[in-house]
């Protein structure tokens, strides 16, 4: 028998007695004494208080967007060839550089309105198949191009197109095309 059964059984005409914050009852019943321990109103709304402060902090903690995984193009960058001219690629446009100094900015303004700027991944034969009417050039990227696919960044201007693919972190290949004429470029990161 707990303590406070034994104290209130001591006191035989108590009906309610409120021992360590929680409400106790007893009742005379034709056997003996019946003791039953009940939570208050205080402690019901400690606990309900409680337990809305936890739900709404993790609400909080779960509803907290996490930061956003910031993915970095491998394309952005300097360019350089072994000639010195080079290029430098931004998330919407490239800048010619030319060893001279002479820069050019590939934009609308710069393609007559007709521009585009996207990348993607592409396949070793789509690649080799950008120039069909070089067979020579053909077979220079075919052995350059070992891999299935690669990433790449591909230009359309209004002056031709231009395909640059990441051959790997620090190498470039630069496809240009004016119609069914192309060239290769190798360029390094600067």
């Amino acid at each position: 028998m707990t303590n406070t059964a034994l104290i209130l059984r001591s006191i035989r005409g108590a009906a309610e007695v409120r021992a360590h914050r929680a409400l106790v009852r007893v009742s005379k019943r034709g056997s003996g004494d019946n003791v039953q321990v009940v939570p208050s109103c205080g402690d019901a709304m400690r606990n309900l208080c409680l337990s809305t402060v936890i739900t709404c902090s993790a609400l909080v903690l779960a509803c907290t967007p996490s930061p956003a995984v910031r993915v970095e193009d491998p394309f952005v960058g300097n360019w350089v060839t072994a000639e010195n001219a080079g290029i430098t690629i931004s998330p919407d446009t490239i800048v010619q550089h030319q060893p001279d100094g002479e820069s050019t900015t590939l934009d609308k303004a710069a393609c007559r309105g007709v521009f585009s700027f996207a990348h993607g991944t592409k396949s070793r034969q789509d690649l080799t198949s950008l120039v069909p009417r070089q067979p020579d050039l053909r077979q220079k990227i075919s052995d350059i191009l070992v891999e299935e696919s690669y990433p790449v960044a591909e230009l359309n201007c209004d002056r031709g197109d231009q395909t640059y693919v990441l051959l790997n972190d620090r190498q470039l290949l630069a496809i240009y095309r004016d119609g069914d004429i192309g060239a290769i470029e190798r360029l390094a990161r600067r």
